[in-house]
């Protein structure tokens, strides 16, 4: 970007730091398409590509005051499409391999194994009540629901470190729970969206 092109978005992101809806809209009218592409190459679904987008620019609009200490802009914006998307990824994984156990089950021809299978889903699910009530609350929700760090923050009211140090915490106990547990071939079809 050019300095005159630097300077006259500086000017922009000073005057919705002043909360003017105009310069806001201004700046989503330029951003936007370009950030909704992107989306879109990664997610393949234009409803929730268009959720994002507006996630981030309503996310933008609430941290407005802070947009002049920004020195670029457009870094910025690009880096917080690549978290977002980067989250709805691991989101998309997350029910894609919970829906997936059903599944695993059935291309076990062994009964042992299927029996195995279950018995691995009543040890994991075991596991989870064994954590803190807090603990759990948030694992739950974040590999049973797919609940986004930020969401599950935003609805318990504790901050994204909580979160994550909450998930840290969980996958260490579930770890060292499920040692000795599991048969070796079982390793193959862990339901990684709960152990990863």
């Amino acid at each position: 970007m050019g300095n005159d092109c630097q300077y006259l978005e500086e000017e922009l992101l000073r005057k919705i730091a002043e909360a003017d809806e105009k310069a806001f809209a201004r700046l989503v009218a330029h951003y936007a398409p370009i950030i909704y592409a992107h989306i879109l190459s990664y997610i393949k679904d234009p409803q929730q590509s268009e959720e994002i987008t507006q996630d981030i620019f309503v996310g933008i609009w609430n941290v407005r005051t802070t947009l002049p200490d920004i020195v670029n802009f457009r870094a910025y914006i690009f880096r917080a499409t690549r978290n977002r998307t980067i989250t709805a990824l691991r989101q998309q994984l997350s029910h894609e391999s919970l829906a997936g156990r059903d599944e695993w089950e059935d291309t076990l021809s062994n009964p042992a194994e299927k029996m195995e299978l279950r018995e691995l889903n009543q040890v994991i699910m075991a596991g989870i009540e064994l954590l803190p009530p807090r603990r759990q609350q948030v694992f739950k929700m974040s590999r049973l629901q797919g609940l986004s760090y930020d969401e599950i923050a935003a609805e318990l009211n504790i901050s994204k470190s909580a979160v994550n140090q909450h998930i840290v915490e969980s996958l260490v106990f579930l770890r060292t729970h499920l040692k000795g547990k599991l048969p070796l071939w079982i390793h193959l079809f862990l339901p990684l969206a709960l152990l990863q």
